[in-house]
């Protein structure tokens, strides 16, 4: 299934993305990065809006042609947009506080709630393979936390681990929130996508006042080269991720999975880069969520 590809395409670049925060994070604070990368991610966007009429019927089945909202539906997608940054905060603290395999591991955790809430509001139904894979996954995610206890961190009382949670239970909340815009209210994709960048650089900028001592721009095309990539990089993620929940016949709680390929791309560029501890523990872990993967993708 086309959905399905292009779930699993959504995680390996949101591996990318992953392993582009953790560099980034290494000289900027938090904030700064999530202002940065979401103004650059509206200025990716801006051009979108003032494309030619006759590219229209070029662009338009590319999910490159953002259609004119509504000021009801520009409002819509407002808890969107909110809901990503504040995710971000969350997580981009514990990414910069947390070794990347194990703040990745707790973010893994969120096709649990997703599926919980596409099956309790949107009524999805999985399969017994489906139930297997995801039991299997959510066990895989639970050897994380064991790691993490040899590595220092005790999962229930640390605040990075809570904070990466609280961010995953927004990211669950907002993917649901993406079906429902783009399957109950029928949005254009490529205008959730462009207006949503306008307004998550717009709430950014709020930061300023927290962030305006230490900003400085020119790193930003050198050493610090990580951070504008942050942003191209969530940008393809989110187009694939959201042209897969479009398609037709498309369940969200299946695709939630499949983005979790990111955790692959996690774990070997840590080992590569990071040089982090219990490689073997932590590919143990691993398999079992490729096995949930396989597993969830079966019919």
């Amino acid at each position: 299934m086309t959905w399905i590809a292009l779930g699993l395409l959504a995680g390996l670049v949101l591996g990318t993305y992953d392993f582009l925060t953790k560099l980034a994070l290494k000289e900027k604070t938090v904030l700064e990065v999530v202002l940065w990368s979401s103004v650059l991610g509206a200025l990716i966007w801006t051009p979108f809006f003032f494309l030619p009429a006759a590219w229209a019927g070029t662009l338009q089945p590319m999910g490159l042609y953002p259609a004119a909202l509504t000021r009801a539906e520009q409002l819509a997608l407002l808890p969107k947009s909110a809901m990503m940054v504040v995710t971000w905060i969350l997580s981009y603290y514990s990414v910069k506080s947390l070794p990347l395999s194990i703040s990745a591991g707790v973010r893994a955790s969120g096709p649990l709630w997703t599926a919980l809430g596409a099956i309790v509001f949107l009524s999805e139904q999985l399969n017994w393979w489906q139930w297997m894979g995801l039991a299997v996954s959510m066990g895989s995610y639970y050897l994380f936390s064991l790691i993490g206890q040899k590595e220092g961190i005790r999962f229930q009382r640390n605040g990075w681990v809570l904070c990466m949670l609280a961010a995953t239970l927004l990211s669950s909340a907002n993917a649901l929130y993406d079906k429902h815009i783009l399957a109950t209210l029928q949005l254009d994709l490529a205008a959730v996508q462009a207006y949503s960048a306008i307004q998550r650089g717009g709430m950014a900028l709020l930061l300023l006042p927290w962030v305006i001592g230490a900003m400085e721009c020119r790193s930003l095309l050198s050493r610090n080269w990580a951070v504008p990539a942050i942003a191209a990089a969530y940008i393809l993620a989110e187009f694939i991720y959201l042209t897969a929940v479009q398609t037709e016949g498309a369940l969200i709680s299946v695709i939630s999975v499949l983005r979790r390929t990111n955790l692959v791309m996690v774990f070997a560029l840590s080992a590569l880069f990071f040089a982090e501890r219990f490689i073997r523990q932590k590919m143990l872990a691993i398999s079992g969520v490729l096995v949930g993967i396989v597993l969830t993708i079966v019919h």
